[in-house]
């Protein structure tokens, strides 16, 4: 049996401050970093990588390797901002 649970006000004031240290985060992130990860992991439209090459002007198989060091670089920034990650 599926139980339908509703967010109490906690459970929402931590999701939004989740959300608003992400956006803080993402605009400290250099252009090409930001923009590699808004494609990625924000679009909706959901880009391939060959769409993604064409778009940013980088070569399809240094997606993936730039993708982790821009995720390594935000992890840094939203640490020294105070978020923790969750386990």
């Amino acid at each position: 049996m599926l139980v339908a649970t509703t967010p109490t006000p906690d459970d929402l004031l931590l999701t939004w401050s989740r959300q608003e240290a992400l956006a803080q985060g993402m605009e400290r992130l250099q252009s090409r970093c930001r923009q590699l990860l808004l494609l990625l992991f924000l679009d909706h439209t959901e880009p391939s990588y060959e769409e993604i090459s064409e778009q940013l002007g980088l070569p399809k198989g240094s997606i993936g390797p730039t993708r982790n060091r821009c995720l390594q670089q935000l992890r840094t920034i939203l640490e020294g901002i105070g978020v923790t990650t969750v386990s």
